[in-house]
C-alpha cells in the first residue's frame, strides 16, 4: 500500500515537472494562452486531459514550445492537428516512470468551433486572461461558463452534469463577458435566450434547443461569408486529411492458444494510461457485429435453442465436418471485409480499436482444422490488416495450468501455428507473458513505437 502510494507521488511529480517547465517557457515567450477549464488540481493532476486556448497569432511558438521541453524531459510526443492553424490540436506525450507509462494529453484550440462554425468568440478569450498562482493563465468566469456551455451541448446536444453549478454561478458573476463571448456567433436575441437558461439553470431548455442553436449559429456564420468560407474550407480540408493521410488511430490484434490471456490482457490494455494517446477505445471479441450469429441464425430456423458458450467457446470443440468448417470462415469473412470502413473511420479519428479474436483463429483453433488452409489465407487477404499483431506466447504447461480447458497436446498445437503465423504476419510482436503488468508494459512499448 506504501509502496503504490509513493509511486503515485513520483508519477503525480513527472507530471508536475513537465506541466511547470511547460508553463514556465510560454510565460517567458509572452504566449498568450489560458487553461480553459479543469485547472484546480493543475499541474500536479492533470484528469484525463490540459485543454488550452492559444491565440493563433503564437500558435508557432506555441508548437516549438512543447516539442522542446518534450525533448528535454526525454517524453516521446505524438501531435494530432486539428483544423485551422499549425499547432492547434492534441498533443500525446509518453514516457516510462518506475515501469509505468506516464501519458499527459494537451487539447490545444485557436477556435472553438463545430464543424467549422465558431461558437466563442475567440479575440473575447484574450481580452479577459486571469493570473492563476499555480503559475498560469486562465479564462474569466464568464468566458468559462460560456465555453463549458457550449462545447458540450453544440458538439453533443447536452451539458455535462460536473459543469452546471458553476455554468449557473459564473454566467451571474461574470454575466457582460458571457453575453460578449456568445453575441458574435448568436446573435442579441439568441444570446439572452442562452444566458437566461443559463443562470436559472433550465438545462433541459437548452439540450432541447440545441438543434436550433446550431443552425442560428451557421445563419449567422454566412454573414461573413468570406472568412466563414475560409473556415468551412480548413475544416473540409482537415477532414480530407485525416482519413486520406496517415492514420492517427491504431489496429491491434491478440492471438495465441486459448488461456494465453487475450481477452484478459485487452481489457487491461484499453484501461491503461495507453487510452490517453487515442481520442476513443474500441473492443471487439471474436468479430464485428455487422452481421447475426451463424448459429442463432441456424437455431431460429430449426426453432431450437442454443447454448451461447457454445458459440463462445468453440475451442474445444471437435472438428466440424468438411463443407461446414468452410461455411463459418466465409460468412464471418463478409463479416469482417464489411469492417474496412469501420475500421478506415476509427483509425482516422485516432480511434484505438483492439481484437482479442480475429479471423486468425480460424487456422489456430481445432474445430476448423478440415477447412482448407488456402481458403482461410485467401479470406484473410481480404480483410482489414491490424496495425499490430500481438502473439501472447508462454510454455503449454503455465497456460494449462491457468486455464485447463485444453489439453497440453492441444495448446501446443495452436502454439505451433501461432509461431508460423508470426513469420507470416506483417507487424507481428511476440511478447511473453510471464506476469499481467509485464505483458502490459511490453505491449504499451510497441505500441508507443509504433505511433
Amino acid at each position: 500500500m506504501e509502496e503504490n502510494s509513493l509511486m503515485q507521488l513520483q508519477n503525480k511529480s513527472y507530471l508536475s515537472e513537465f506541466l511547470s517547465k511547460l508553463f514556465d517557457r510560454l510565460n517567458s515567450e509572452n504566449i498568450t494562452y489560458c487553461i480553459l477549464r479543469n485547472y484546480v488540481r493543475l499541474p500536479e493532476d492533470i484528469g484525463n486531459d490540459v485543454d488550452m486556448w492559444v491565440d493563433k497569432k503564437d500558435w508557432g511558438k506555441f508548437h516549438h514550445s512543447v516539442k522542446d521541453v518534450a525533448y528535454a524531459l526525454n517524453y516521446t510526443l505524438n501531435y494530432t492537428p486539428r483544423l485551422t492553424v499549425k499547432g492547434e490540436g492534441n498533443y500525446f506525450l509518453s514516457k516510462f516512470v518506475n515501469e509505468k507509462l506516464q501519458v499527459i494529453h494537451i487539447d490545444s484550440w485557436a477556435y472553438l468551433h463545430w464543424k467549422g462554425l465558431c461558437f466563442i468568440n475567440e479575440s473575447v478569450i484574450g481580452k479577459y486572461l486571469k493570473w492563476n498562482e499555480r503559475g498560469f493563465f486562465i479564462p474569466s468566469p464568464g468566458v468559462e461558463a460560456s465555453i463549458n456551455l457550449l462545447k458540450e451541448l453544440i458538439y453533443h446536444g447536452r451539458i455535462k452534469e460536473k459543469y452546471k453549478e458553476k455554468i449557473k454561478e459564473y454566467a451571474l458573476k461574470d454575466s457582460a463577458i458571457f453575453l460578449e463571448c456568445v453575441k458574435k456567433s448568436f446573435g442579441r436575441k439568441t444570446s439572452l435566450f442562452i444566458f437566461e437558461c443559463a443562470q436559472n439553470g433550465d438545462w433541459q431548455m437548452l439540450e432541447k434547443n440545441y438543434i436550433r442553436l446550431r443552425i442560428v449559429l451557421f445563419l449567422r456564420g454566412l454573414l461573413s461569408p468570406f472568412s466563414q468560407f475560409i473556415k468551412f474550407f480548413y475544416y473540409s480540408r482537415a477532414q480530407v486529411r485525416r482519413f486520406f493521410t496517415s492514420p492517427y488511430g491504431l489496429f491491434i490484434v491478440l492471438i495465441g492458444p486459448d488461456g494465453s490471456g487475450k481477452s484478459t490482457t485487452s481489457k487491461n490494455l484499453i484501461e491503461s494510461e495507453i487510452k490517453k494517446l487515442f481520442q476513443k477505445k474500441l473492443y471487439f471479441h471474436g468479430h464485428f457485429p455487422f452481421l447475426p450469429e451463424l448459429r442463432k441464425i441456424v437455431a431460429f430456423l430449426r426453432g431450437k435453442k442454443i447454448d451461447m458458450k457454445d458459440i463462445t467457446n468453440p475451442a474445444s470443440s471437435k472438428p466440424m465436418g468438411f463443407w461446414r468448417s468452410m461455411i463459418y470462415p466465409i460468412y464471418y469473412g463478409v463479416n469482417y471485409f464489411l469492417g474496412h470502413f469501420f475500421i478506415w473511420k476509427e483509425k482516422a479519428r485516432a480511434g484505438l480499436i483492439v481484437f482479442d479474436r480475429y479471423f486468425y483463429d480460424y487456422m489456430i483453433q481445432n474445430i476448423y482444422a478440415n477447412c482448407p488452409r488456402w481458403l482461410l489465407y485467401v479470406i484473410a487477404s481480404l480483410i482489414p490488416k491490424p496495425d499490430i499483431v500481438i502473439y501472447l506466447k508462454n510454455r503449454p504447461e503455465v497456460i494449462f495450468s491457468r486455464k485447463p480447458e485444453l489439453t497440453i497436446d492441444e495448446i501446443k498445437r495452436q502454439s505451433e501455428i501461432c509461431e508460423n503465423l508470426v513469420k507470416k504476419l506483417k507487424n507481428c510482436y511476440v511478447v511473453q507473458t510471464n506476469s499481467e503488468d509485464e505483458t502490459l508494459i511490453q505491449i504499451q512499448n510497441i505500441i508507443i513505437k509504433r505511433r
